[in-house]
């Protein structure tokens, strides 16, 4: 096999970890292995609890797929997402001198100052461009432009620290360098939206194990990414208080739980038996199983609601993830939400190895990043782990790759020693220390105020 275009995705679950590889075949990637691992004791709503149990369970999972592929594997690309993750409304904006021509230098610098706003207790794990503006109107690409003034709206994927900490622990662990981290909610729709579907305006929903992700899209933008702490595991375990063990659990939750009441016509032919505690009603798992599904239907449906884009939605809701599979959730969607509901299908660019039985509501968004992984080797670009990440909103023009690729040749060796003979000079001379409380402005503190406790997890182990 070749491995040249050999591209490695792992997706850290709240049921499975699973690990993706994959080779670039024009604009398309082809999965040419595929591996999981239960995530139990690892990974609690998305986000690593014992980095320990993770990076044991991670390294079987990575010597797997070499074994399926056989070849080594340098590097990988990971999955960042859970419960802490959410979307914060940001702009930056510059007034420049007559004849300034918007380049990819100044988008960048733009970019580093949006991730440079004090949130309390938490840390910028993506920006995503909405509108730009460029003398007060809105462009579709501002590179080459003349400007005075731009403006550029975005949205900052914000989350607690532990979380990428803690994936950086396991890896580093590993030896398996981070080729870059991905969000979640990003690879999803990459995955599954259409262009078309993004200037319609829809809803992506991620009915996941250990949460519940909805992505709002509008004009093309995605306008708000929330993360429901609820998913198909409360489900499973709701239903193993009636006296089932989890495996028979979520059998049961797949064959005969449902989102909807069932009559009782319908399930009188039905027995189920609880390992030797008596006979289960039919009827009081189906009760169970509706009850936990519609709290997360109500939370679902009232995000969209509190987000002002629901008028704007014409393309409706797109579900996918392991529990989208609930027999007639689409159904209690359309009907408490007011809007036509359908399952997500994958991407055209994504293709299976003939050997690879693979279903998409459950492995979307390690597809999904596997798509974005290959775009971003294609245009040379890396994803990177540090805060002053990839701007991936414009390509840059011909002239602009010339400019810097050419830039590292302008600069001169020699200004370097002169530098560090300056810095001899004056060898008692103390340095400045930075004060991480100075020019806190009250921007910060309406933030820290809002934020504060949405972004702080739930410390138990199960959710009541």
């Amino acid at each position: 096999m070749d491995t040249s275009n050999l591209i490695v995705t792992i997706d850290l679950g709240s049921s499975n970890i699973v690990g993706l590889a994959g080779v670039k075949e024009g604009n398309k990637i082809k999965v040419v292995a595929f591996e999981k691992e239960p995530s139990e004791g690892a990974i609690r709503r998305g986000c690593i609890i014992n980095t320990d149990i993770c990076t044991s369970k991670v390294r079987k999972l990575i010597t797997k797929l070499e074994n399926k592929i056989n070849s080594h594997i340098n590097e990988v690309y990971v999955g960042i997402g859970g419960q802490s993750v959410r979307t914060i409304k940001n702009n930056v904006s510059r007034h420049l001198p007559d004849g300034t021509k918007i380049s990819s230098a100044l988008l960048d610098e733009l970019n580093k100052e949006a991730r440079n706003i004090p949130i309390a207790a938490t840390e910028i794990i993506d920006v995503l461009p909405n509108e730009t503006y460029i003398n007060d109107i809105v462009v579709e690409n501002p590179l080459g432009m003349d400007a005075k003034k731009i403006q550029v709206d975005m949205l900052l994927a914000v989350a607690r620290q532990a979380l990428s900490r803690n994936i950086s622990t396991v890896f580093e662990k590993l030896n398996m360098p981070i080729a870059g981290l991905i969000l979640s909610s990003k690879a999803d729709a990459e995955a599954i939206l259409t262009k078309e579907d993004k200037n319609k305006g829809c809803v992506l929903v991620n009915f996941g194990g250990g949460t519940t992700e909805i992505s709002i899209y509008c004009k093309g933008y995605l306008r708000q990414f929330s993360t429901i702490p609820l998913g198909g595991k409360n489900i499973t375990m709701d239903i193993m208080s009636l006296g089932l063990i989890a495996e028979k659990a979520e059998q049961y939750k797949i064959s005969i739980g449902s989102a909807l009441l069932s009559t009782g016509e319908q399930l009188k032919d039905i027995t189920l038996d609880a390992q030797g505690k008596g006979p289960i009603k039919p009827k009081d798992l189906n009760r169970v199983s509706v009850a936990r599904i519609e709290e997360i239907v109500s939370n679902v449906v009232n995000q969209i609601k509190e987000s002002g884009f629901k008028s704007e939605i014409k393309g409706g809701i797109i579900i996918t993830g392991g529990a989208s599979l609930l027999k007639d959730l689409p159904e209690l969607l359309r009907k408490e939400a007011g809007m036509e509901v359908h399952c997500g299908t994958t991407s055209e660019r994504i293709t299976l190895d003939r050997e690879i039985d693979i279903q998409l509501p459950l492995y979307s968004q390690a597809m999904g990043m596997m798509l974005i992984a290959g775009e971003a080797t294609t245009s040379n670009n890396t994803i990177k782990k540090e805060k002053d990440s990839w701007w991936g909103g414009w390509k840059k023009s011909k002239k602009e790759e010339t400019a810097v690729e050419t830039k590292p040749v302008e600069k001169k060796e020699p200004e370097k020693p002169k530098e560090k003979e300056k810095e001899k000079e004056k060898p008692k001379a103390p340095k400045p220390q930075p004060e991480k409380n100075q020019n806190r402005s009250s921007l910060f503190d309406m933030i820290r105020d809002k934020v504060v406790d949405i972004m702080n997890e739930d410390k138990n182990e199960s959710i009541k």
